[in-house]
């Protein structure tokens, strides 16, 4: 999970009732951002485990952004990158 601090949720609040509409501000806010993960949880073992794996990095980004989206949506490129390490990975679940 990700956790925000209060004044930059305030700020990221502040910034969305005084933006025109329609206005993107990708990647504002992502400061005081603490990514919390479950030490108990298998992926987070693997990567602990595995820091130099192949797909070490992919899961890592993949973590991320499951967080993230527990938050808001991502901002279409990020997405797009979350579609197709999503398609990658169910690749490698079916060999």
């Amino acid at each position: 999970m990700i956790t925000l601090s209060e004044e930059s949720r305030r700020m990221q609040d502040m910034m969305k009732a005084y933006s025109m509409p329609g206005m993107s501000m990708p990647g504002f806010g992502d400061e005081g951002e603490t990514l919390i993960l479950n030490a108990n949880h298998p992926l987070v073992q693997y990567v602990t485990e595995h820091q130099e794996g192949e797909n070490t990095g992919m899961i890592c980004e993949q973590l991320y952004d499951l967080a993230k989206l527990q938050h808001a949506p991502l901002d279409s490129e990020a997405m797009t990158k979350f579609v197709a390490r999503t398609n990658e990975i169910m690749m490698l679940l079916a060999k």
